[in-house]
């Protein structure tokens, strides 16, 4: 039987870009300056699709997606990362991984430790994540600490109830009249930067947007809990949490990295909360360039660059629980 062969779009990185193809299990791939692999996402896979980059890197991160979307967007981000090995996954039950399901961060972390078993320098990695793709960083250093050398996450907090959570069904309908309204709406709604919007991107996230899927997305988000923060503080990683100003949580920010960091005895001691006032939710999509020096300063121990604003710990009245 003839098997097919995908293609991904040019991936350009900071150093050169040719336009050379390299054969990838049962496709193909074009890139730019390092070899890439990925995953196959045929029904019969039992792993992620994920893409890598730069391979020969010495240091891995991992970038997570938000819900409903895909790898794909972080293709503003990669090209600016291109110093690092970048394993880039699409998450159960989306896109090329849909086959994995049903989505939970419990599944999405044990598929994503053992994507850094499998691949990653020193079996070991930084972890990105924004919104969902934090809580499931965040879900690995639970379950898998040691695959963990730090994590970047933003918009990932304890969430309070709002109509997201109380009324999923509802919040679906209204994602979906968005999603096949003129683009302009969705991304008035979204506030995603003009020159990032990206029409493959966009059609991945139509795909995903199904009731089923939307409804574990919220359902994991609103069972995660101050208790579940505890546990994570517990692990001892270095963590960066960072909130966006126009849109997160931000004193949730401040409370939860307060909390994480109490509980740390080493490197734990270091997690910080941040806020990028002029950022929204999703704000890789509006400011990558700044969120890949985040990102970079992060795993470096450098000083954050300018537009991050450091938020003083305030102590919490209420202990760890138990």
């Amino acid at each position: 039987m003839m098997r097919r062969t995908l293609s991904l779009q040019t991936i350009r990185t900071g150093r050169r870009t040719n336009e050379s193809t390299v054969p990838i299990t049962d496709r193909s791939t074009t890139t730019g300056s390092w070899t890439t692999e990925s995953q196959p996402d045929s029904a019969n896979s039992e792993g992620l699709f994920f893409v890598s980059l730069n391979p020969l890197a010495p240091v891995t991160v991992v970038l997570i997606h938000l819900g409903i979307a895909s790898h794909l967007e972080w293709s503003h981000t990669w090209p600016k990362l291109s110093e690092y090995h970048l394993l880039i996954p699409d998450l159960p039950q989306h896109s090329r991984s849909r086959h994995i399901k049903p989505f939970s961060f419990g599944l999405a972390a044990e598929h994503i430790a053992n994507i850094i078993r499998e691949h990653a320098q020193d079996k070991r990695a930084h972890l990105v994540g924004i919104s969902t793709g934090g809580f499931v960083a965040m879900e690995v250093i639970k379950r898998y600490p040691d695959v963990v050398a730090s994590a970047f996450l933003s918009g990932a907090v304890p969430l309070k109830d709002s109509l997201w959570t109380s009324q999923p069904r509802l919040a679906f309908l209204g994602l979906t009249v968005m999603l096949h309204s003129p683009r302009s709406v969705l991304f008035k709604a979204t506030r995603w930067a003009a020159e990032f919007q990206n029409e493959e991107l966009l059609r991945e996230i139509k795909r995903n947007n199904t009731s089923r899927l939307y409804e574990a997305v919220t359902r994991e988000t609103a069972a995660w809990r101050r208790d579940d923060m505890v546990e994570v503080g517990r692990q001892d990683k270095r963590i960066a949490l960072v909130a966006g100003g126009r849109q997160d949580n931000v004193e949730g920010a401040r409370e939860m990295a307060h909390l994480l960091e109490s509980l740390g005895t080493a490197d734990g001691r270091q997690t910080r909360a941040f806020v990028v006032r002029d950022a929204i939710h999703g704000w890789h999509l509006q400011l990558p360039l700044l969120f890949a020096k985040g990102i970079r300063a992060w795993i470096e121990n450098t000083p954050m660059p300018e537009g991050f604003e450091l938020l003083e710990m305030e102590m919490c009245e209420e202990g760890p629980s138990e």
